[in-house]
C-alpha cells in the first residue's frame, strides 16, 4: 500500500485554500429538492443526477404497510406512478416493502426510462390502500446536476491522446480510449492548480487505486476518482505527468462553471477481466448519459463527438471568474 503521505506534492491546504475563491459546489448530497410532507413520512431529498436521488433522514414508522417509494408524474401522487426500488442495491428480484425506517440515508435509483425532469413528485404509496402517505413535489424549475464532458488530453509527449475526458460527479473522471506509451520512468495522474500543469500538484490514484507509476494504455476506458478532501471544485487541471524530468504528457483544463453530481458512490468502478497488460472498467457502470459521449476516433485520431450535454451556465460567476 503506497504511503499516504506521497499524495502530497506541496501541503494541500494550500492547494485547498487557493480555489476557495471561485468554487462553486453544488453541495455535499446534491440539489435539494425538499421535504418529504406527511404524517408518517419525513426525510429531504436531494437530486444527484438525473436518474439518482439522494434521501437523506428518512423516518418511516408504519409497521407491516403495504408501502414503497413511488415516482409520479402529477404533483398529487396517484395510482398511476411506478414503484422505486429501495435499497437500491437489492439483492433480491423481488420488489420489498418498506420496512420502519428512522433516520436513515441512502440513495435511490429510478425505474428504467424515468428521469427525475420527467417527475412531478416522490412518494412512500400504500398500494393496498391506494393512497399517499407522504410525499414531496419535484420543481418545475429544479436544475440537476449531470456528468460535463471536457475535451482530450492534449497531446505532448509519449504518444499520450484520449477521447473527451468526462467528469461523472465530484470525484470521477472517465477517460475513454487512452493511449500512452508507458514509457515515462515516474509517471502520474495529477491535479492542481495555476495556468499550466506543472508538478506542485497531488497523485490521483489510478484506475485500480494503487500509486504505482503509469503503465501502458492500448485504448482502455478507465475512472480514476480524486483523494479525499480533493473534489473537480478545487482544481484547475488534470495531468499525465513525469515528476523525475518535469515533464508534461498532456492534460484538460478543468471549468469553473461546473454544475456535476456529488460523489456518493453512484458511479461504482468495476474492473474487468485483464486481457494483455490492460484493464477496462465495466460498461454497465458508466451513466447512460455519458455512454453515447466516448469517441470514436478514426485515421489520424481526430475524436467524432456523438452527442453533447446540455450545460448549465451561471452567467454572472463566468464574467466574474473571466475579469483579470
Amino acid at each position: 500500500m503506497a504511503n499516504l503521505k506521497s499524495l502530497f506534492v506541496p501541503p494541500l491546504f494550500l492547494l485547498l485554500s487557493s480555489l476557495q475563491a471561485f468554487a462553486i459546489d453544488v453541495g455535499e448530497f446534491g440539489v435539494e429538492i425538499g421535504d418529504f410532507r406527511g404524517p408518517t413520512v419525513a426525510g429531504k431529498v436531494y437530486a444527484v443526477d438525473e436518474n439518482t436521488l439522494y434521501v437523506k433522514g428518512f423516518k418511516f414508522n408504519v409497521r407491516d404497510a403495504d408501502a414503497f417509494f413511488w415516482a409520479g408524474k402529477e404533483n398529487v401522487p396517484s395510482a398511476s406512478g411506478e414503484i422505486v426500488q429501495y435499497p437500491a442495491e437489492s439483492k433480491t428480484p423481488d420488489l420489498q416493502k418498506l420496512p420502519v425506517l428512522n433516520d436513515d440515508s441512502f440513495i435511490l435509483k429510478l425505474p428504467h426510462g424515468l428521469t427525475i425532469t420527467s417527475l412531478k413528485s416522490l412518494a412512500v404509496w400504500d398500494k393496498q390502500k391506494s393512497e399517499s402517505l407522504g410525499s414531496v413535489v419535484i420543481p418545475e424549475s429544479l436544475v440537476v446536476p449531470e456528468p460535463r464532458v471536457l475535451p482530450e488530453f492534449s497531446r505532448l509527449a509519449h504518444d499520450l491522446r484520449s477521447g473527451n475526458v468526462t467528469i461523472l460527479d465530484a470525484k470521477t473522471f472517465l477517460i475513454p480510449d487512452l493511449h500512452y506509451d508507458g514509457k515515462g520512468p515516474d509517471a502520474y495522474f495529477l491535479v492542481g492548480n495555476g495556468s499550466e500543469p506543472n508538478g506542485n500538484g497531488v497523485k490521483v490514484p489510478n484506475e485500480h487505486g494503487d500509486l504505482n507509476v503509469l503503465r501502458k494504455y492500448n485504448g482502455e476506458t478507465i475512472v480514476i476518482q480524486l483523494p479525499k478532501p480533493l473534489t473537480v471544485y478545487n482544481i484547475e487541471w488534470l495531468v499525465m505527468w513525469c515528476i523525475k524530468y518535469k515533464h508534461n504528457f498532456g492534460y484538460v483544463r478543468i471549468p469553473k462553471d461546473l454544475n456535476v453530481p456529488p460523489a456518493l458512490g453512484q458511479n461504482k468502478i468495476g474492473v474487468q477481466e485483464r486481457k494483455g497488460n490492460g484493464a477496462a472498467i465495466q460498461q454497465s457502470t458508466i451513466p447512460k448519459k455519458v455512454e453515447v459521449q466516448v469517441q470514436e476516433r478514426k485515421g489520424n485520431g481526430a475524436a467524432i463527438q456523438q452527442s453533447t450535454f446540455a450545460t448549465v451556465i451561471v452567467c454572472l460567476v463566468a464574467v466574474l471568474f473571466s475579469m483579470p
